[in-house]
This record gives structure tokens, sequence and C-alpha cells, in this order.
């Protein structure tokens, strides 16, 4: 009951925070905003987030179990790639919330960019742990596969424009992935006329 109601009063704090540096921008909210809209003191916001950067940036507390439950039953038919493919286009969807209002951050302040991108170096570890994995006799292609997974995640992110449809966002990430499989099938083996085998089969 505790561990859910801190859960509870993080995502208080982090929705208050997207919904005022939403409507007024970075620069003209201050922690104590925050703390008065979530209803809590100036105190209580930094037992949760060391700056106002984190409370807007911070993955959220389930992120990481629900990318690890993705990633536990992901259906491996069809190869590591179209497994991965899965499981990122579920992860990328249900954040529509804070999309937007961090997108435009990072656009405005490199700083903020640079911030994101390692509050949510967990998913590109996680990935990576994973596909050492199931390809642990290939360790060049296990990572291989897991950069370019992380990488069409930020793509996807960084060319979707926040004045779009948040769930445009899941629809790019399932275009890169696309995109890459089909480049892979398209390559014909070296020294051959035939297609090669995609990695990660």
């Amino acid at each position: 009951m505790r561990e859910q109601q801190r859960r509870e009063s993080w995502r208080a704090l982090q929705g208050a925070a997207i919904e005022l540096v939403g409507r007024r921008g970075f620069g003209a909210v201050t922690v104590d905003d925050v703390a008065a809209a979530a209803g809590v003191s100036r105190r209580t916001f930094f037992n949760y987030f060391p700056t106002k950067a984190a409370a807007l940036f911070d993955p959220d507390p389930d992120d990481a179990d629900r990318l690890h439950q993705l990633l536990a039953t992901a259906d491996q038919s069809s190869g590591v790639w179209p497994a991965l493919r899965s499981v990122c286009v579920a992860f990328a969807s249900g954040h529509e919330r804070v999309l937007a209002v961090r997108r435009r951050l990072m656009t405005e302040d490199p700083e903020l960019d640079a911030y994101n991108r390692t509050a949510h170096l967990h998913v590109r570890l996680a990935i990576a742990r994973w596909t050492s994995e199931q390809l642990p006799e290939d360790p060049f292609a296990a990572r291989l596969l897991a950069e370019t997974a992380a990488g069409v995640l930020m793509t996807a992110f960084t060319t979707w424009s926040p004045d779009e449809d948040p769930t445009m966002f899941p629809t790019l990430v399932a275009r890169g992935f696309d995109l890459l499989a089909l480049a892979e099938h398209a390559r014909p083996a070296a020294g051959s006329g035939r297609t090669a085998r995609p990695i990660g089969r």
C-alpha cells in the first residue's frame, strides 16, 4: 500500500509538471508551482525528484517492469527482429500525455534533450540484455540489433512532431522497423545472387 501511494504521488507530481510546463513553458514554472498544483510541499517534491527536469523526463516507475514483461513474453517465432518490433511498438504506446511536452522541450533546449536521453537509457540497456540472451553465440549481431532498435525508437521520437497526433509515434516506430526489415531482405548475400538471411532469425 505504501509503495502504491508513493507511485501515485510520483505520478501526481509529474502530471502537474507536464500540465503546467505545457501551458506556460519550462522557464515560467517553478518547483513550488509544481508542488502546489500537486497538493504537496516543496520538500515533498524533492523526496521524489531532484530537479524540475527530472519531474518532466524521468520514466514512470512501472516502465521498467512493463518493458521487461513485453520482452519476456515476446513472440520469437518469426525471429528476433520481428519480436523486437512488436515489443518496441507496444512500449511506445501509452505515453501520449507526456510526449508532446517532452518533444517540444527537447527541441528548445539541448540540455533537456540530453537529460531525456540519459533518463531513458534503461530502455536501451534492457533491449541489449534481451538480445544478448537470445543470440548468445553472436554478440555482434545481438548488439547490432539492440542498438538499431534503440535507434529506431529515438529517430521516431525526434522525427515525430509534437503538433501531430501522439499515436503517430508508435506508427513511426513500426515503420522504422519495417523499413529496416525490407532493406535487410533486399540485400544480396555476399558473393552470391541469393538474398541474405536476415540477422536475428
